[in-house]
């Protein structure tokens, strides 16, 4: 701590501290006899509000104010709802960068600092990667109080509690940790705490760096956490008892703990019937396994289980792949990697012609490559089946996830066959089984077994929508057990 009772030297040392950076303004005003100074910077502060509720109020009522009085008169009649007394150099930088007005004082080992934050966040806008059918159309944006603005305003109650951080030592980022009191477990919210606490890192740009850093979520191929841009989905998650953690900056917010099944899900779910959502995850699960088995059982098929294959269409593959000099695993390696390509320049291309660009391509790739004789028809389809059935998810980190995997089946089913398959799905299922999140099962509720959490897994009761928290007590701590 810096002492910062003489304003000069306290001007002079946060010029030292910032290199005299030229967006910082120091403005001497003087009062009677005194002279007070005030410091802003013009980057992230609002002149406007600086100007019409701190200098005109000043330049009103300097003739009344007597000199012993300056700072509390400042103090209590200054128009502004958000104000801080700092008695350190290191709060005083803190503020000064996140939009507030500095006022220093001769002989005052106080500082006082008024918000005047300029407006450079986006306007609340619709969602992007998770498009609402008959849901809320509203997203979560960079501003930070606006994003706890949208859970409040759909959960009004007091248990809503928050817990709030500065991570970073260089961005100092605020962070909070959002739950239910009486509805998330105590011992959940003071482990995420004291580990998001623990946190030595020097930049913060959105919730996935807090992530990486207190998990493994780099060992782990499959995503552990849960991102959304959804209020009303983020909200749905605090009523069954997670934790989310909302970063300054950040358009999203991530859910904690979080299980497989929660990628299946949508928002929109909880607007729907129960059959109707049923339904859709269904497709979204079997969608999941065409993208990753397709490509694995076509080439097992086709290189060591020829017998399986009926005789009247392996005579149609046959004629199809007559002249193709390639294998059957390199034709699925090529034309799948010019899909992912495909994708990539999709999702990067910038304006609104990444979607034709990358159907064209793929229909005169395609198209090419069959009729140069360097991949069959039926490759075609099999990649294709595949690839759209992947665009059934809107998680980018689940994408990637069934993208490895698809890759280590597909190497499997070259080499062992059907064998080979088998055997890789097992052991996706075992790593799935084997890992949590934040101390929690991952395949939940399925391992361990929990009958109610069933109800907003795959077919979403009544119950489940009205009462989202479905685990009664003595499950819960059966669950506890197996954990």
């Amino acid at each position: 701590m810096t002492n910062i009772k003489n304003r000069l030297k306290t001007i002079n040392l946060i010029k030292k501290k910032t290199g005299n950076a030229p967006d910082v303004t120091y403005k001497d005003y003087p009062l009677k006899n005194k002279t007070i100074t005030l410091i802003y910077s013009n980057s992230v502060s609002s002149q406007t509000d600086i100007n019409d509720f701190i200098l005109r109020r000043l330049d009103e009522d300097k003739d009344k104010i007597k000199d012993d009085e300056i700072f509390n008169y400042i103090k209590n009649y200054i128009p502004n709802n958000t104000y801080q007394e700092i008695t350190t150099i290191e709060d005083t930088l803190y503020y000064l960068f996140n939009g507030f007005t500095l006022i220093v004082f001769d002989n005052n080992d106080k500082i006082l600092a008024f918000e005047n934050k300029a407006s450079l966040t986006s306007q609340i806008q619709r969602s992007e990667n998770e498009k609402s059918l008959k849901g809320p159309l509203d997203a979560f944006t960079e501003n930070y109080q606006a994003n706890l603005g949208m859970l409040r305003r759909r959960i009004k109650t007091e248990n809503l509690w928050i817990k709030e951080l500065t991570i970073g030592k260089k961005s100092k980022t605020k962070v909070a940790l959002l739950y239910l009191n009486g509805v998330c477990k105590e011992e959940l919210i003071n482990n995420i705490y004291e580990k998001v606490k623990s946190i030595k890192i020097d930049y913060v740009g959105n919730s996935n760096y807090i992530i990486d850093a207190i998990s493994n979520a780099n060992r782990a191929i499959f995503p552990i956490n849960l991102s959304t841009e959804r209020p009303d989905f983020a909200c749905q998650m605090l009523l069954q008892g997670r934790v989310i953690l909302m970063c300054e900056n950040s358009n999203e917010v991530t859910v904690l703990p979080c299980t497989f099944i929660d990628f299946f899900k949508s928002p929109d779910d909880y607007y729907e019937k129960g059959l109707n959502v049923f339904a859709s995850r269904m497709i979204r699960i079997i969608s999941m396994l065409l993208t990753l088995l397709t490509p694995a059982i076509y080439i097992s098929l086709m290189a060591y289980n020829l017998e399986a294959i009926p005789s009247g269409l392996l005579i149609n593959f046959s004629t199809q792949r007559d002249g193709v000099p390639f294998s059957t695993v390199f034709e699925i390696l090529v034309m799948s990697f010019m899909f992912q390509v495909l994708r990539e320049s999709d999702l990067r291309f910038p304006g609104k012609g990444g979607s034709s660009i990358s159907i064209v391509g793929a229909l005169v790739l395609g198209q090419a490559a069959v009729e140069a004789g360097i991949v069959s028809p039926i490759t075609i389809i099999i990649v294709g089946i595949s690839s759209v059935a992947s665009l059934a998810f809107s998680s980018i980190e689940l994408i990637n996830s069934i993208r490895w995997w698809q890759l280590i089946l597909i190497i499997l089913s070259s080499l062992f066959g059907f064998i080979g398959v088998m055997f890789g799905c097992l052991i996706m299922l075992a790593i799935l089984i084997s890992q949590t999140s934040c101390g929690k099962p991952y395949f939940a509720p399925f391992e361990p077994f929990n009958k109610n959490g069933l109800k907003d897994a795959i077919l979403i009761f009544k119950d489940a929508k009205l009462h989202p928290k479905t685990l009664s007590t003595k499950e819960d701590k059966n669950e506890e057990k197996n954990i």
